[in-house]
């Protein structure tokens, strides 16, 4: 009978190993190419401000927060080795980039449900998203089966008319050409995004935000300005709209007006990097330099990788002071 040599088994254990080291690292990595293409997009709900997706790493963070998400409810579940290292890394980056977290464990693998409290936990994290103070991102891991069982008592509630609210139901044709036009705005492709939210007719807050910052970023900025205001006029708490009223004002000039948005901004939440930033500008322009160094020096300790925050330090660093006894002598 034919046994394997030592050797043999040695490469097979080596072998084994590799393949199970490689298997952790990809379920720690969701967008890494070998997940990428099973992951849903991130798409809108039959409900105004909650959105339905995969599990956020730091770049969907950064996408999040520009459409005013302030609360993410988790369903991954902590008894999972790998989905309990996911959820401590979601904590870390959502209190860095200012949202709040809570989780509703659903236990299910490639769709298939475990643990007594997948029905319940499903309920409470619909509850949880519709009671949210501001937009609510629901996720699982891929975005698929857990995050559209949810997705069904949400549309359980629109059915019944337990979530009352003249803006709180979008049609499914808005929330298609809702979703159109910010996959095109994550593109930069602002013309049709502009394009898609033109063909709705009653702008909740979601859709009316993003038209303003359609508007930003093609430079049009007495629209957007507009655009923010009337965003403001209806969601006077919307943060994401008064940063972009403030930006706006910084962009033409207004100094006086964006300095009372980025204080509002401040006062609200006082690590806000983009405020922050905004404020750093302000105070720059006014010639106050002193403070718009210590301004973006905070904005830099929040958020050391930004390079325009770190080009704005260098350009006020204080010249260095000149020797008087190695100065060259004036002619």
């Amino acid at each position: 009978m034919y046994r394997p040599s030592r050797r043999v088994l040695a490469i097979g254990i080596v072998l084994c190993a590799l393949l199970g080291a490689l298997g952790v690292w990809v379920l720690l990595h969701p967008a890494s190419i070998f997940v990428q293409p099973w992951r849903a997009e991130r798409t809108a709900s039959p409900v105004q401000d909650v959105l339905l997706g995969p599990y956020p790493v730091e770049a969907d963070f950064v996408a999040l927060k520009q459409r005013g998400v302030t609360t993410i409810i988790s369903l991954l579940e902590p008894n999972v080795p790998y989905e309990k290292v996911l959820l401590e890394q979601e904590r870390e980056r959502a209190a860095r980039h200012g949202m709040t977290v809570q989780n509703f464990p659903m236990g299910s693998i490639l769709g298939q449900k475990f643990g007594d409290n997948y029905a319940r936990n499903s309920k409470a994290a619909a509850d949880a998203a519709l009671n949210a103070d501001g937009i609510a991102y629901i996720h699982c891991y891929l975005g698929l089966h857990r995050a559209r069982n949810v997705q069904g008592y949400l549309a359980q509630h629109v059915r019944t008319g337990n979530y009352a609210g003249s803006n709180a139901v979008a049609s499914a044709a808005d929330l298609d050409n809702e979703h159109v036009a910010q996959s095109a705005f994550d593109a930069q492709d602002y013309q049709r995004s502009l394009a898609a939210l033109a063909k709705i007719e009653d702008k909740g807050l979601r859709a009316a935000r993003l038209e303003a910052w359609n508007y930003y970023r093609l430079r049009r900025i007495p629209e957007a300005r507009a655009r923010f205001r009337q965003v403001l006029d209806r969601y006077p708490a919307d943060l994401d709209s008064l940063s972009g009223l403030a930006y706006s004002s910084l962009a033409e000039n207004r100094l006086d007006e964006a300095e009372l948005a980025f204080t509002q901004l401040l006062s609200a939440k006082a690590d806000d990097v983009s405020a922050l930033e905004g404020m750093g500008h302000v105070r720059y322009r006014q010639d106050r330099r002193d403070e718009a160094r210590v301004l973006f020096e905070r904005a830099a300790a929040l958020n050391p990788g930004n390079a325009e925050t770190q080009a704005m330090l260098e350009r006020l660093r204080p010249a260095p002071a000149v020797n008087a006894a190695t100065a060259p002598a004036s002619t």
